[in-house]
């Protein structure tokens, strides 16, 4: 894939300054970042994806040292990912996490802050972006926390699943377009577009996330859209009595309705919507990015959809 293969130099650059950095920091939070990171390099998937993201950005802008400036934000990036993991594992798992990566998860924030100010300078209709961008992103993350946690039993807040509002959980890719549009200058109609991108590729990424990981979502009592669907859909045929559901009365309503497929066919044009976003720009790596996701995402569907209509063949057969 062309839009990982021609990096291979500015991951391993990117990767080499945040090691030395946090290796470079008095023990023992260095021993505890590097830890960290050598781990979840490997464990999160999408990893190189986010860190390349400055990188594929910056063919859509003109300014100046572009390949010194998409390696800052590249770091800030990986810094930024690093944080929101930390922050999302002590929120969603606090008996499972070692509670001390608050502490690097501090100095990644920092680190994010740094890079940024370091790029843009004083500047404060910048500054206010970057509160109004951190604000929904916590918005986003409390909003979760309090009205998607299920107990059994759905609210109204539930069955209006909000999955754009959870799309803004990505704020460490918005900060980059910030600092390209600021460094830039765009005009309005580019800032319109560039967050439109980012919008419509943060529905699609929740989206196709929560079809892979709904077993997951489900045993810790995360609601998500197709669980929201899943759950409605038993109980309104009373195949369940209400708060009563279990993994396999799950699965059972995923094989039984085009839930899956349905949620797919939506992140599928959410993903359209972010390559027509940013078509008259001529980004080659993100748009090509972007076109094999949304094959991936149609060769999903055409899976689901296979799987489900044999083993309901079997059943009845």
């Amino acid at each position: 894939m062309i839009f990982f293969d021609d990096f291979d130099k500015e991951i391993n650059q990117v990767i080499n300054d945040v090691n030395c950095f946090i290796g470079g920091l008095e023990k023992p939070i260095s021993d505890l970042g590097v830890s960290f990171l050598d781990k979840f390099k490997v464990s999160l998937k999408g990893f190189n994806t986010f860190l390349l993201f400055p990188y594929w950005l910056s063919e859509g802008f003109d300014i100046k040292d572009k390949g010194d400036v998409s390696r800052k934000l590249a770091n800030l990036d990986v810094y930024g990912i690093m944080h929101l993991r930390i922050i999302d594992d002590i929120l969603d798992n606090p008996e499972k996490i070692d509670r001390n990566l608050l502490l690097l998860s501090n100095i990644c924030e920092f680190k994010m802050y740094e890079i940024s100010f370091k790029l843009i300078g004083r500047n404060e209709n910048f500054l206010k972006d970057l509160e109004d961008t951190l604000t929904h992103f916590s918005n986003a993350i409390l909003f979760e926390k309090q009205h998607y946690n299920y107990t059994g039993q759905l609210t109204e807040e539930m069955k209006n699943y909000n999955y754009e509002l959870m799309a803004r959980k990505a704020f460490h890719l918005r900060i980059p377009i910030l600092s390209y549009l600021y460094l830039e200058g765009s005009d309005a109609k580019k800032r319109n577009d560039f967050f439109s991108m980012m919008e419509s590729w943060g529905a699609s990424m929740q989206l196709f996330n929560d079809v892979l990981g709904w077993k997951d979502d489900f045993t810790s009592c995360q609601m998500t859209y197709p669980l929201v669907k899943a759950i409605e859909y038993l109980e309104n045929e009373n195949l369940v009595d209400q708060e009563k559901a279990e993994v396999m009365d799950i699965a059972a309503a995923f094989i039984e309705t085009s839930i899956l497929e349905t949620t797919l066919e939506i992140s599928l044009k959410y993903q359209r919507m972010a390559i027509e976003s940013i078509k008259r720009y001529n980004m080659k790596y993100l748009t090509e990015f972007f076109e094999d996701s949304s094959g991936k995402i149609s060769s999903s569907i055409d899976i689901f959809k296979n799987k489900r209509e044999n083993i309901l063949k079997d059943i009845l057969n």
